[in-house]
Protein backbone atom coordinates (compact mmCIF):
# COMPACT_ATOMS: atom_id res chain seq x y z
CA UNK A 1 0.00 0.00 0.00
CA UNK A 2 2.36 2.44 0.88
CA UNK A 3 4.77 1.39 -1.76
CA UNK A 4 1.81 2.14 -4.13
CA UNK A 5 1.03 5.95 -2.41
CA UNK A 6 4.91 6.38 -3.10
CA UNK A 7 4.35 5.86 -6.47
CA UNK A 8 1.11 8.05 -6.79
CA UNK A 9 3.02 10.77 -4.85
CA UNK A 10 5.32 10.66 -7.53
CA UNK A 11 3.68 11.41 -10.60
CA UNK A 12 1.20 13.85 -8.70
CA UNK A 13 3.99 15.44 -7.25
CA UNK A 14 4.67 17.65 -10.00
CA UNK A 15 1.09 18.00 -11.47
CA UNK A 16 0.21 21.73 -11.49
CA UNK A 17 -3.35 21.37 -11.01
CA UNK A 18 -2.82 18.73 -8.03
CA UNK A 19 -0.85 21.46 -6.19
CA UNK A 20 -3.79 24.08 -6.99
CA UNK A 21 -6.83 22.13 -6.08
CA UNK A 22 -5.08 21.15 -2.54
CA UNK A 23 -4.19 25.01 -2.19
CA UNK A 24 -7.56 26.26 -2.86
CA UNK A 25 -9.28 23.62 -0.54
CA UNK A 26 -6.83 24.24 2.55
CA UNK A 27 -7.33 27.94 2.04
CA UNK A 28 -10.83 28.00 1.34
CA UNK A 29 -12.29 26.26 3.89
CA UNK A 30 -11.88 27.90 6.98
CA UNK A 31 -11.89 31.45 4.99
CA UNK A 32 -15.50 30.71 3.37
CA UNK A 33 -16.95 30.46 6.80
CA UNK A 34 -14.98 32.99 8.29
CA UNK A 35 -16.63 36.01 5.93
CA UNK A 36 -19.39 34.98 7.81
CA UNK A 37 -18.42 37.31 10.80
CA UNK A 38 -18.83 40.24 7.55
CA UNK A 39 -22.51 39.37 7.69
CA UNK A 40 -25.00 41.54 9.89
CA UNK A 41 -28.14 40.62 8.45
CA UNK A 42 -29.36 36.76 7.73
CA UNK A 43 -32.47 35.16 6.66
CA UNK A 44 -34.48 33.15 8.69
CA UNK A 45 -34.59 31.20 10.52
CA UNK A 46 -30.80 32.32 10.96
CA UNK A 47 -31.02 34.93 13.93
CA UNK A 48 -27.13 35.69 14.52
CA UNK A 49 -23.92 34.81 12.56
CA UNK A 50 -22.53 33.28 16.06
CA UNK A 51 -23.68 29.53 14.74
CA UNK A 52 -21.48 29.68 11.86
CA UNK A 53 -18.28 29.78 14.18
CA UNK A 54 -19.82 28.21 18.18
CA UNK A 55 -19.93 24.91 19.23
CA UNK A 56 -21.79 22.46 18.38
CA UNK A 57 -23.00 23.80 15.18
CA UNK A 58 -19.71 25.07 13.65
CA UNK A 59 -19.70 21.20 12.44
CA UNK A 60 -22.25 21.67 10.80
CA UNK A 61 -21.51 24.81 9.06
CA UNK A 62 -17.75 24.56 8.17
CA UNK A 63 -19.02 20.76 6.59
CA UNK A 64 -21.52 22.31 4.33
CA UNK A 65 -18.62 24.81 3.22
CA UNK A 66 -16.50 21.43 2.70
CA UNK A 67 -19.14 19.85 0.46
CA UNK A 68 -18.58 22.63 -2.19
CA UNK A 69 -15.24 22.46 -1.88
CA UNK A 70 -14.72 18.71 -2.39
CA UNK A 71 -17.52 18.05 -5.12
CA UNK A 72 -15.21 20.84 -7.37
CA UNK A 73 -11.62 20.19 -6.29
CA UNK A 74 -11.42 16.74 -4.89
CA UNK A 75 -13.86 15.45 -7.61
CA UNK A 76 -12.22 17.38 -10.32
CA UNK A 77 -8.97 15.97 -8.94
CA UNK A 78 -9.71 12.39 -9.08
CA UNK A 79 -10.63 12.66 -12.18
CA UNK A 80 -7.94 14.18 -13.46
CA UNK A 81 -5.34 11.65 -12.01
CA UNK A 82 -6.38 9.31 -14.22
CA UNK A 83 -7.33 10.90 -17.69
CA UNK A 84 -3.56 12.59 -17.17
CA UNK A 85 -2.19 8.88 -17.32
CA UNK A 86 -4.18 8.28 -20.35
CA UNK A 87 -3.07 11.86 -21.96
CA UNK A 88 0.74 10.97 -21.20
CA UNK A 89 0.85 7.08 -21.46
CA UNK A 90 2.51 6.48 -17.90
CA UNK A 91 -0.26 3.91 -17.20
CA UNK A 92 0.80 1.70 -19.97
CA UNK A 93 4.42 2.62 -18.96
CA UNK A 94 3.74 1.52 -15.35
CA UNK A 95 2.03 -1.84 -16.33
CA UNK A 96 4.80 -2.74 -18.59
CA UNK A 97 7.70 -1.75 -16.11
CA UNK A 98 6.33 -4.30 -13.29
CA UNK A 99 2.83 -3.19 -12.40
CA UNK A 100 -0.19 -5.32 -12.82
CA UNK A 101 -3.47 -3.94 -13.95
CA UNK A 102 -5.12 -4.57 -10.60
CA UNK A 103 -1.67 -2.65 -8.36
CA UNK A 104 -2.19 0.48 -10.62
CA UNK A 105 -5.45 0.35 -10.32
CA UNK A 106 -5.37 0.21 -6.42
CA UNK A 107 -2.44 3.01 -6.46
CA UNK A 108 -4.94 4.92 -7.51
CA UNK A 109 -8.15 3.91 -4.89
CA UNK A 110 -5.45 4.06 -2.28
CA UNK A 111 -4.88 7.43 -3.57
CA UNK A 112 -8.67 9.15 -2.61
CA UNK A 113 -8.37 7.25 0.29
CA UNK A 114 -5.82 9.22 1.72
CA UNK A 115 -7.27 12.49 0.38
CA UNK A 116 -10.34 11.80 1.86
CA UNK A 117 -8.49 11.37 5.20
CA UNK A 118 -6.59 14.26 5.06
CA UNK A 119 -9.80 16.41 4.00
CA UNK A 120 -10.95 15.25 6.76
CA UNK A 121 -8.37 15.83 9.16
CA UNK A 122 -7.86 19.09 7.80
CA UNK A 123 -11.92 19.92 8.38
CA UNK A 124 -11.69 18.44 12.36
CA UNK A 125 -8.80 20.87 12.86
CA UNK A 126 -10.60 23.98 11.68
CA UNK A 127 -13.68 23.09 13.07
CA UNK A 128 -11.81 22.62 16.52
CA UNK A 129 -9.70 25.79 15.73
CA UNK A 130 -12.82 28.22 15.31
CA UNK A 131 -15.34 26.67 17.42
CA UNK A 132 -12.64 26.83 20.36
CA UNK A 133 -11.28 31.15 19.63
CA UNK A 134 -15.20 32.05 18.99
CA UNK A 135 -17.03 29.75 21.67
CA UNK A 136 -17.26 32.01 25.05
CA UNK A 137 -17.47 28.96 27.65
CA UNK A 138 -16.38 25.58 25.80
CA UNK A 139 -17.61 22.59 27.24
CA UNK A 140 -16.58 18.98 26.03
CA UNK A 141 -19.45 17.67 25.90
CA UNK A 142 -21.07 20.56 23.34
CA UNK A 143 -17.46 20.54 21.73
CA UNK A 144 -18.34 16.54 20.06
CA UNK A 145 -22.11 16.83 20.15
CA UNK A 146 -21.61 16.78 16.30
CA UNK A 147 -18.89 14.62 16.09
CA UNK A 148 -20.50 12.54 13.75
CA UNK A 149 -20.30 14.68 11.13
CA UNK A 150 -16.42 13.66 10.92
CA UNK A 151 -17.25 10.31 9.51
CA UNK A 152 -19.81 11.34 7.32
CA UNK A 153 -17.59 14.13 5.96
CA UNK A 154 -14.94 11.28 4.88
CA UNK A 155 -17.62 9.43 3.05
CA UNK A 156 -18.61 12.41 1.27
CA UNK A 157 -15.18 12.98 0.10
CA UNK A 158 -15.15 9.30 -0.49
CA UNK A 159 -18.27 9.66 -3.19
CA UNK A 160 -17.37 12.51 -4.55
CA UNK A 161 -14.08 11.01 -5.51
CA UNK A 162 -14.87 7.44 -6.52
CA UNK A 163 -17.45 8.91 -8.69
CA UNK A 164 -15.12 11.46 -10.55
CA UNK A 165 -12.42 7.83 -10.60
CA UNK A 166 -15.16 6.01 -12.58
CA UNK A 167 -15.59 8.93 -15.16
CA UNK A 168 -12.32 9.32 -15.31
CA UNK A 169 -11.08 5.88 -16.53
CA UNK A 170 -14.84 5.61 -18.39
CA UNK A 171 -14.26 8.51 -20.16
CA UNK A 172 -10.22 8.76 -20.43
CA UNK A 173 -10.44 12.78 -22.02
CA UNK A 174 -10.08 15.52 -18.95
CA UNK A 175 -12.42 17.61 -20.50
CA UNK A 176 -15.54 15.21 -21.60
CA UNK A 177 -14.88 13.70 -18.31
CA UNK A 178 -15.06 16.73 -16.14
CA UNK A 179 -17.95 18.04 -18.01
CA UNK A 180 -20.06 15.02 -17.66
CA UNK A 181 -19.03 15.28 -13.89
CA UNK A 182 -20.98 18.68 -13.46
CA UNK A 183 -23.50 18.44 -15.92
CA UNK A 184 -24.55 14.85 -14.04
CA UNK A 185 -24.54 16.30 -10.29
CA UNK A 186 -25.91 19.88 -10.81
CA UNK A 187 -28.35 18.92 -14.12
CA UNK A 188 -28.79 15.61 -15.13
CA UNK A 189 -29.59 13.82 -11.74
CA UNK A 190 -31.74 16.86 -10.86
CA UNK A 191 -33.73 16.44 -13.97
CA UNK A 192 -34.22 12.61 -13.16
CA UNK A 193 -34.86 13.24 -9.67
CA UNK A 194 -37.41 15.60 -9.76
CA UNK A 195 -38.53 15.72 -13.29
CA UNK A 196 -38.67 11.91 -13.78
CA UNK A 197 -38.41 10.01 -10.77
CA UNK A 198 -40.97 11.84 -8.63
CA UNK A 199 -43.64 12.59 -11.24
CA UNK A 200 -43.78 8.34 -11.87
CA UNK A 201 -43.24 7.20 -8.55
CA UNK A 202 -43.83 10.15 -5.78
CA UNK A 203 -41.96 8.57 -3.17
CA UNK A 204 -39.27 8.60 -1.39
CA UNK A 205 -37.02 6.66 -3.43
CA UNK A 206 -35.84 9.85 -5.58
CA UNK A 207 -33.69 10.19 -2.58
CA UNK A 208 -31.37 6.68 -2.95
CA UNK A 209 -29.70 8.81 -6.22
CA UNK A 210 -25.83 8.45 -5.95
CA UNK A 211 -24.81 12.18 -5.53
CA UNK A 212 -28.12 13.38 -3.76
CA UNK A 213 -26.96 11.01 -1.28
CA UNK A 214 -23.29 12.55 -0.90
CA UNK A 215 -24.81 15.85 -0.51
CA UNK A 216 -27.25 14.32 2.72
CA UNK A 217 -24.64 13.58 4.43
CA UNK A 218 -23.58 17.04 5.12
CA UNK A 219 -26.27 19.04 3.84
CA UNK A 220 -27.14 23.00 4.24
CA UNK A 221 -27.92 23.17 8.35
CA UNK A 222 -30.70 25.70 8.02
CA UNK A 223 -32.57 23.61 5.65
CA UNK A 224 -32.57 20.55 7.52
CA UNK A 225 -35.26 22.13 9.79
CA UNK A 226 -37.81 21.22 6.55
CA UNK A 227 -37.74 17.96 7.77
CA UNK A 228 -39.97 18.61 11.11
CA UNK A 229 -43.14 19.18 8.69
CA UNK A 230 -43.36 15.95 6.29
CA UNK A 231 -43.78 17.78 2.33
CA UNK A 232 -46.88 17.87 0.42
CA UNK A 233 -45.86 14.70 -0.71
CA UNK A 234 -45.64 12.82 2.57
CA UNK A 235 -42.23 12.00 2.87
CA UNK A 236 -38.75 13.42 4.22
CA UNK A 237 -36.94 16.50 2.18
CA UNK A 238 -33.51 14.32 2.80
CA UNK A 239 -32.25 11.31 4.03
CA UNK A 240 -31.16 10.10 7.28
CA UNK A 241 -27.54 10.28 7.86
CA UNK A 242 -27.76 6.51 8.16
CA UNK A 243 -29.70 5.91 5.00
CA UNK A 244 -27.20 8.24 3.39
CA UNK A 245 -24.00 6.53 4.62
CA UNK A 246 -25.31 3.06 3.41
CA UNK A 247 -26.27 4.63 0.36
CA UNK A 248 -22.93 6.21 -0.21
CA UNK A 249 -21.07 3.32 0.99
CA UNK A 250 -22.71 1.21 -1.77
CA UNK A 251 -22.73 3.77 -4.51
CA UNK A 252 -18.60 3.76 -3.62
CA UNK A 253 -18.55 0.26 -4.11
CA UNK A 254 -19.79 0.01 -7.46
CA UNK A 255 -18.34 3.02 -8.86
CA UNK A 256 -14.73 1.04 -7.86
CA UNK A 257 -16.10 -2.29 -9.21
CA UNK A 258 -16.73 -0.38 -12.62
CA UNK A 259 -13.71 1.28 -13.24
CA UNK A 260 -11.59 -2.07 -12.16
CA UNK A 261 -13.53 -3.75 -14.62
CA UNK A 262 -12.27 -1.00 -17.11
CA UNK A 263 -9.05 -0.96 -16.03
CA UNK A 264 -9.22 -4.93 -16.77
CA UNK A 265 -10.55 -4.27 -20.09
CA UNK A 266 -8.15 -1.31 -21.15
CA UNK A 267 -6.70 -1.66 -24.27
CA UNK A 268 -2.78 -0.40 -24.16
Amino acid sequence: MLYLLKLEWIKLNKLLSFRIFTLFYFVLLPAILLTGKRLDELPPPLVTNEVFFIFPTVWEYLGYVGNWLCFFFFGFLSIIIVTTEYSYRTMRQNIITGLSRRQYFMGKVYFILAMSLLATAYYVLCALLIGYFSTASVYWHKVWQNANYIPRYFLMCFGYMSFGLMLGFLVKRTGIALFLYLAYIMFLEMILRWGVHLQLFENRSMHFYPMNAVEDLVPLPFTQMADQFLSRYGFRLFLSPAEAAVTVITYSLIFILLAYYMVRRADL
